[in-house]
């Protein structure tokens, strides 16, 4: 047989492994809608780093003392890095200075790019958290726990979402699955102290929220769990040196160390307004059952119910079966997800998907025990068991699909061909921020009116920014008035609760309120001529998650004339 031949033979025998084959539908998953809002200036999802923050330099914020950014800089940096070639190709067409490199770098030719690498970067990270997860959960359950762990991941909705985008949830779940893999491996016996705290470290540095899914699991396998089953000293030297080089890579890195001042404030914002101004339930016992019981009803966001009460029967295969330190690792993913839970859900007190996302990534994966032990003991109907598993897996495989569908239908599209159709030259306004926002055709006149400056707000190519205390389209009469998607909703008309706006919500100031509830009722002479919504056919359906998917859009005209385009 020939060189050729015996790769394809190769190639062929990988293609018949099922972890291969769930990381290709892994794949294909994320692939589905991957362009979504591309080409474009901006992402479609809130609180992604890409394309704006790290192709204009955010990650300079971090060192720069007495300043700050918002997210740590590891993956900024990563994402800075690929970012490089578009922000030389903008620099050698306008030079260097600050200005005139920031108003060239958002146009959607140099974010379009940053985009993409940040989403392709996204999406490698997804696959090799499935391929850590699988290796994980084949050395605690052995190979078919292996499988089923890896499709629970695999048709998890909420995590496929994210790896579509350029926010940090994936790349720190990314770090961290890799970092229980190592410190499985130290509970075994293995010298891997330094490697566990390294990557725990990594994934600290790319979202603080990861530190919550170590509190307790650090001390307890790299510490405790040594101790407990091998004597091994907690002051062995693998574990302080492993140690110390964390601590020096995180002050470092993070800028405690270079730039303390504006580290104290990154945290003082972190523990402040970037988690308190958002709470949804109130403090104590009540909010907390409140939290949980929302977060019940949205499981099937995530997955199907009945591989959610897999998960709990595999649960109790881990805690009954086995010697003592095979119980203890068993345990691992259920310490991070109770960790996470405890020293960040529950404080931070919002019900966003991605705030539940890692119980889900350690906790759904049990169901694998729960398959392989049905397997084991039905070893004369496993035919059932079979037919049983994929069952219970449809659900979840809806869900992915709806999902993916929720981003190929998105409002916002159906938005833009109504835009498109208007004759070259119509002046409309458009009110929301650039994330919410459908596209502008290049035709049309469009202007965005706000009460705050204009250096407070991100600008949209193509689009001028104008200054109006009143807040009053009559004084410019556009021929249309396009609401962005957080504002189109019944919600948005109703008088603000915020003490203070958000960041990344424009228009819920008194004055805006007065302006929505003009449109609303008709008062300032303009009345709703277009609403586009998400619609899918049957089974699927449209999924709204974290204000950015499958979001309506209201579009306005004067009422005593039409402009061209579908009924309301």
């Amino acid at each position: 047989m020939g060189r050729k031949s015996v790769k394809w033979a190769a190639l062929g025998q990988r293609l018949r492994d099922p972890a291969v084959v769930l990381q290709i539908a892994l794949g294909v998953a994320i692939a589905v809608g991957f362009s979504w809002g591309l080409p474009g200036s901006d992402s479609w999802m809130a609180d992604a780093i890409s394309p704006r923050s790290c192709g204009l330099g955010a990650i300079a914020e971090t060192y720069l003392p007495g300043h700050y950014h918002k997210y740590p800089p590891l993956h900024m940096a990563l994402l800075t890095v690929l970012s490089l070639p578009w922000m030389g190709l903008a620099a050698s067409r306008v030079g260097t200075g600050i200005g005139a490199l920031g108003a060239e770098l958002i146009k959607p030719l140099y974010m379009t790019g940053i985009e993409v690498s940040a989403r392709l970067l996204a999406a490698a990270m997804a696959i090799a958290t499935l391929r850590f997860t699988m290796a994980h959960w084949g050395r605690l359950g052995g190979p078919r726990a292996r499988l089923a762990a890896g499709a629970a991941l695999a048709t998890n909705a909420i995590f496929v979402l994210y790896a579509h985008t350029g926010n940090t949830d994936v790349p720190y779940l990314f770090w961290l699955t890799w970092a229980m893999l190592e410190i499985d491996r130290v509970a075994c016996g293995e010298p891997r102290e330094m490697q566990a705290l390294l990557l725990a470290t990594a994934a600290v540095l790319t979202k603080d929220q990861a530190a919550g899914a170590l509190i307790l699991t650090l001390p307890t396998y790299l510490v405790i769990v040594p101790w407990l089953g091998r004597r091994a000293s907690p002051t062995r030297s693998t574990l302080v040196k492993g140690a110390l080089l964390s601590v020096a890579l995180y002050a470092v890195v993070s800028g405690a160390a270079v730039n303390p001042v504006g580290f104290r404030l990154r945290v003082a914002h972190l523990f402040g307004p970037a988690s308190q101004e958002w709470t949804e339930y109130p403090r104590g016992f009540g909010g907390a059952l409140a939290m949980t019981r929302d977060a019940l009803h949205r499981v099937t966001d995530f997955t199907s119910w009945p591989m959610a009460l897999a998960a709990l029967l595999g649960l109790a295969v881990a805690v009954s079966r086995g010697p003592s330190l095979a119980r203890a690792r068993r345990l691992l993913p259920l310490t991070a997800s109770v960790s996470f839970a405890y020293f960040f859900t529950l404080p931070v007190r919002q019900s966003e998907h991605r705030y539940f996302l890692a119980e889900t990534i350690f906790l759904l994966p049990y169901a694998g025990l729960a398959f392989d032990a049905t397997w084991e003991r039905w070893s004369r109907d496993r035919s059932l068991v079979g037919i049983a598993a994929a069952l219970s897996l449809a659900p979840a495989v809806l869900g992915v699909a709806s999902m993916d569908a929720t981003l190929l239908a998105d409002p916002r599209y159906e938005a833009e061909r109504f835009l498109a159709a208007l004759a070259p030259g119509t002046h409309v306004e458009i009110y929301g921020g650039p994330i919410f926002m459908p596209r502008i055709p290049r035709q049309l006149v469009a202007t965005r009116p706000g009460i705050e400056p204009i250096e407070e707000r991100q600008a949209i190519p193509g689009v001028t920014d104008i200054v109006d205390p009143k807040m009053d389209p009559r004084l410019r009469a556009p021929a249309a008035i396009v609401l962005a998607t957080e504002l189109s909703t019944e919600a948005s008309f109703a008088p603000t609760t915020w003490a203070k706006p958000p960041e990344i919500m424009q228009y819920r100031d008194p004055i805006s309120h007065a302006l929505l509830r003009g449109l609303a009722d008709g008062s300032l002479g303009y009345s709703r001529v277009f609403r586009a919504t998400c619609s899918l056919p049957f089974p699927l359906e449209c999924r709204r998650i974290h204000h950015s998917t499958g979001g309506e859009v209201w579009i306005y005209a004067p009422s005593a004339r039409s402009i061209t385009g579908p009924p309301a």
